[in-house]
C-alpha cells in the first residue's frame, strides 16, 4: 500500500513508519523536513500535498505539538483556538480534501489521546478536543463512500522503553495501534493505547 503519515519524524510517526516500512511504500509529510512538506492547518498546503502525491490507499496523522498545556487561569482565546486548528480542525482536513484522492477501500487514521478521560489541571484546552476528535470519527466513519474506513488512536503519554507503567506507553507499542487500523478491515473505532488503565465511559 501507499501510505501517507503526516508527523512522520515525531516519536509515534517514527516508530508508526518503522511498523509499516519494510511493506509498504511511505511518503513522510512534515512541515519542514520529509518527502513531502505541508501545513495541515492550511487549506492551500493540504490540497497541494494530495495533488503532488496522488492516489493513496492510507492516511496516518499524527501531528505533534497541536495543543496548549496551561492552567484555566492561564488560557487564552488563542490558546483554544490554537487546538481546536491542530487536533481537531487540521486533521479533519486531512480527509476532507484527502478523500477524492484516496483509493477505493482506502483509509485514514487521526490521534486524538486519554485526557479527556484522564484529566490533569493542564489538560483543559486538550482533554474537550480530544472527544471532540473520537466523536467525529465515530460519527462520520459511517457516512463515508467506497468502503472508505477512519479510525483513531488515543495514547497516553508516552515514555522512552523501559519506563513503562500504569496510565503510560512506549511509541512502538503505540505503533502497533497504527498498523492494526491501516491493515485491519474496522472503521469508527477508538484505540486506546492508555497503559492499562480501565476505559471510562463518556
Amino acid at each position: 500500500m501507499k501510505i501517507i503519515i503526516v508527523g512522520a519524524s515525531g516519536r509515534i510517526g517514527r516508530e508508526v513508519d518503522n511498523a509499516l516500512s519494510n511493506n509498504h511504500e511511505i511518503i513522510r509529510v512534515g512541515v519542514r523536513s520529509g518527502d513531502i512538506q505541508c501545513d495541515y492547518t492550511d487549506a492551500k498546503s493540504v490540497q497541494a500535498m494530495f495533488e503532488k502525491i496522488g492516489e493513496f490507499d492510507s492516511l496516518i496523522s499524527v501531528a505533534g505539538g497541536d495543543s496548549a498545556f496551561k492552567s484555566f487561569a492561564d488560557l487564552t482565546d488563542e490558546d483554544y483556538r490554537y487546538g481546536f486548528e491542530r487536533k481537531f480542525l487540521g486533521q479533519v482536513r486531512l480527509l476532507k480534501y484527502g478523500e477524492s484522492f484516496v483509493r477505493k477501500n482506502g483509509s485514514f487514521v487521526f490521534t486524538s489521546g486519554f485526557l479527556n478521560h484522564y484529566p490533569n489541571p493542564a489538560s483543559i484546552a486538550t482533554g474537550p478536543l480530544n472527544a471532540t476528535v473520537d466523536t467525529f470519527v465515530n460519527n462520520t466513519a459511517p457516512l463515508l463512500p467506497r468502503g472508505i474506513r477512519l479510525n483513531v488512536v488515543s495514547p497516553a503519554a508516552i515514555v522512552e522503553p523501559g519506563q513503562e507503567r500504569k496510565g503510560v506507553v512506549t511509541a512502538t507499542e503505540t505503533a502497533k495501534l497504527y498498523v492494526e487500523a491501516v491493515e485491519g478491515d474496522m472503521s469508527g473505532k477508538v484505540l486506546r493505547a492508555w497503559g492499562g488503565l480501565p476505559v471510562i465511559p463518556n
